[in-house]
């Protein structure tokens, strides 16, 4: 990557590809290739009936959320199939007063004059620590008496590049801590820094590339599939990058890649700039977004309480509408019972050994009981406020 602000002219993009890359990279970061605005681009989108991430998608994102993509409409008729971007920003596009720049320029003015060491004097403790263990499996290996367990065992000699590398870690990691960092040193020697309460990834490697080379006569016997001779692997380039991989706000840069003539080491201080103004910027991420899941956890027991309310309430209606059922049901009882009275009514006559009278005395003894204006109004209404949300679970 070039730090050096570049022209750029204008370019065609076809709608397919517009839409896939707003979906890969934040819409403020994906303007500044084409140097014009993240609302600019939205407008392009939206002239193309393009879909592009909502507000909150990149944050859900780098939280962990699941997000999904919208797909790309059918283009509806006389929606052009690509567009013609120009560039609306001068050289050196960017937002000197906004929040992102501002804290990078204030954490470059504390790192301008870090530079790297020719030599690793008194190494930072981690440093120190791979360098000691790297000792401890030589001299291990030299103990061995099995040939094959002793070539197993003894690691590789440092290289140019590695003690190179080394330089560099002792010097980011000294000046990480002296601006208020925390190193952390993780599984696999994975390196990351706290910074005002963020943790943030990174690492220092040396830059791969393809090569395509002859078989050996040794890979020529195993692979006998392979007819074309070759193969390809890959192989150091000589070239170190350097790469955040912790998502950062705005436009933060994530990766530097040495060339001839712009080594590393110039690098330093603008990567030492970026860990240390990314740390406050990412707490205030943060913040915002435990602010909006607090605000959002408050919305969804209110909708709850709601809905509870509701259902309450249509409980209540329901167990009203049950009382009045059975009071219908009493009501036809009571004409019914009154029916029986004006017939005949056998004195002698014994039905389970009770007399006729008796059993209509029975009957209008229940009649009474079962009657609900007989607990008053006030006497219904205790029973509807006993009611709940849950009272009904069908």
């Amino acid at each position: 990557m070039n730090d050096e602000p570049t022209k750029i002219e204008p370019t065609t993009v076809s709608r397919e590809d517009l839409h896939r890359l707003v979906w890969e990279t934040p819409m403020i970061r994906l303007g500044e290739r084409f140097r014009i605005s993240g609302n600019g681009l939205a407008k392009i989108c939206r002239r193309l009936d393009i879909p592009y991430p909502p507000r909150g998608h990149w944050a859900k994102k780098a939280a962990g959320h699941k997000v999904a993509t919208a797909p790309l409409p059918f283009a509806k008729p006389n929606t052009p199939a690509s567009v013609r971007i120009s560039p609306t920003e001068p050289e050196g596009f960017g937002e000197p007063d906004s929040p992102v720049q501002q804290a990078l320029e204030d954490a470059r003015s504390k790192t301008a004059s870090l530079h790297v060491p020719e030599r690793l004097n008194r190494p930072h403790a981690i440093i120190a620590g791979w360098l000691a263990d790297h000792e401890r499996r030589k001299q291990e290996a030299k103990r061995e008496r099995d040939p094959w367990h002793r070539d197993m065992k003894r690691p590789a000699e440092f290289s140019d590049q590695d003690r190179r590398r080394h330089r560099i870690l002792d010097t980011l990691l000294k000046e990480l801590e002296r601006q208020g960092a925390r190193i952390i040193q993780g599984d696999y020697r994975a390196l990351s820094a706290e910074v005002a309460g963020e943790k943030i990834e990174f690492e220092l490697r040396e830059k791969q590339k393809q090569v395509r080379r002859p078989l050996t006569d040794k890979e020529q016997e195993w692979e006998t599939w392979n007819k074309s001779g070759m193969k390809q692997e890959l192989q150091p380039s000589g070239f170190l990058v350097f790469a955040i991989k912790t998502y950062l706000v705005g436009s933060l840069r994530r990766e530097w890649l040495e060339k001839a003539g712009k080594p590393m080491e110039e690098r330093l201080p603008e990567i030492v700039a970026t860990l240390i103004a990314a740390g406050p910027l990412l707490a205030e991420q943060r913040r915002a977004r435990e602010e909006q899941a607090r605000l959002h956890a408050i919305a969804e027991q209110r909708r709850e309480q709601e809905r509870q309310k509701r259902k309450q309430d249509q409980n209540r209606w329901r167990r009203l509408v049950q009382i009045a059922g059975g009071w219908r049901e009493v009501e036809v009882a009571r004409d019914f019972i009154a029916a029986m009275r004006a017939l005949p009514i056998p004195e002698e006559q014994l039905v389970d050994g009770q007399s006729i009278e008796e059993w209509l005395v029975w009957a209008e003894q229940h009649l009474q009981s079962a009657n609900p204006l007989s607990h008053g109004v006030d006497g219904i209404f205790k029973d509807i406020a006993q009611v709940q949300s849950w009272t009904y679970r069908d």
